[in-house]
């Protein structure tokens, strides 16, 4: 089966707490678990980035609920494609809090596609994926819960 996947930013709805934000993870973690998706979600405040991985049914379903969520706008493509082999597969979403300048860095960033390695360091994914390994290169160490 082909695996695909997505990533974008968009902006937070203004007066967005963070209870609904848990509860908003606590939904899009059961969807994309029955959707076959897996994926990071970073939040700075006042943008998201996420991006999320899996078969392409499942992708495009998630892709549809993103677009019709309430709870963002300004909804901006990073990359979309295909991919080798999943980069998080043991999270339908992880989540965690980052500083604006460092989501910055990340979208800013040229995205192409979302390969790593030592040609692709100074690219959007390869930015993401050092933002969750911390330097310590394991790409899956816990997560944190945005509104915890």
């Amino acid at each position: 089966m082909a695996l695909h996947a997505f990533a974008y930013v968009s902006t937070a709805r203004a007066g967005l707490d963070l209870p609904e934000l848990d509860a908003l993870l606590a939904d899009v973690t059961l969807f994309n678990r029955m959707a076959g998706v897996t994926g990071v979600l970073m939040f700075d405040g006042g943008r998201f980035l996420q991006y999320i991985e899996g078969p392409r049914d499942g992708i495009e379903s998630v892709h549809a609920r993103i677009l019709n969520a309430r709870r963002h706008g300004s909804i901006s493509e990073l990359a979309a494609g295909e991919l080798q082999a999943r980069w998080f597969p043991r999270w339908t979403m992880a989540s965690c809090m980052v500083e604006p300048g460092a989501l910055d860095s990340i979208v800013a960033a040229p995205w192409h596609g979302f390969e790593s390695g030592p040609h692709s360091r100074s690219h959007g994914f390869a930015l993401l994926l050092r933002a969750w390994t911390g330097g310590h290169g394991e790409l899956e160490p816990a997560a944190v819960s945005l509104g915890s």
